[in-house]
């Protein structure tokens, strides 16, 4: 019997299949690094552990995300820049964790030094978020659906 003997690949082919494992690894670990205020931040995704922890302090933050996402509206970055200055507090603390510097440190960047950060958190840890938000809607509508299956209306 004959061995197989597989095509040498083409040089496009190669960098095809190695940016599609860099692109694996972005969605497994979306860690954003940046230059911000002169100082080297990584930015990282929070574990589970850790982001379930998070969620009890960010719950205000959650529940105006929720309204945002069931009014139908965009998460456009204003919308989400409104929402971010009206937890201010929360976010800070968050973005700190997240990206391992000091509270106090955050407070004293500049206006687009904050930005490109908190830009940097959301880009990393907004989908847990925006997920935790979506998972809340479908939960809410499954029970009013529950709470309507098997009314009906009789005359008295």
């Amino acid at each position: 019997m004959g061995e197989r003997v597989a095509r040498p690949r083409s040089g496009k082919a190669v960098a095809a299949k190695e940016e599609q494992g860099a692109n694996d690894l972005e969605v497994l670990h979306p860690n954003r690094s940046a230059t911000i205020a002169g100082r080297e931040v990584v930015v990282r995704e929070y574990g589970f552990v850790e982001g379930m922890k998070m969620l009890g302090m960010l719950e205000p933050f959650l529940a105006d995300l929720k309204q945002l996402m069931e009014d139908d509206q965009p998460l456009t970055v204003a919308a989400c820049s409104v929402l971010f200055s009206q937890h201010m507090d929360v976010i800070t603390e968050a973005v700190a964790v997240a990206a391992d510097v000091d509270v106090e440190w955050l407070a004293e960047l500049s206006q687009d030094d904050g930005y490109h950060l908190i830009m940097l958190w959301w880009s990393a840890n907004g989908p847990f978020y925006i997920r935790t938000a979506r998972n809340r809607i479908f939960a809410d509508r499954v029970e009013r659906a529950r709470a309507t299956v098997g009314q009906t209306s009789t005359q008295p």
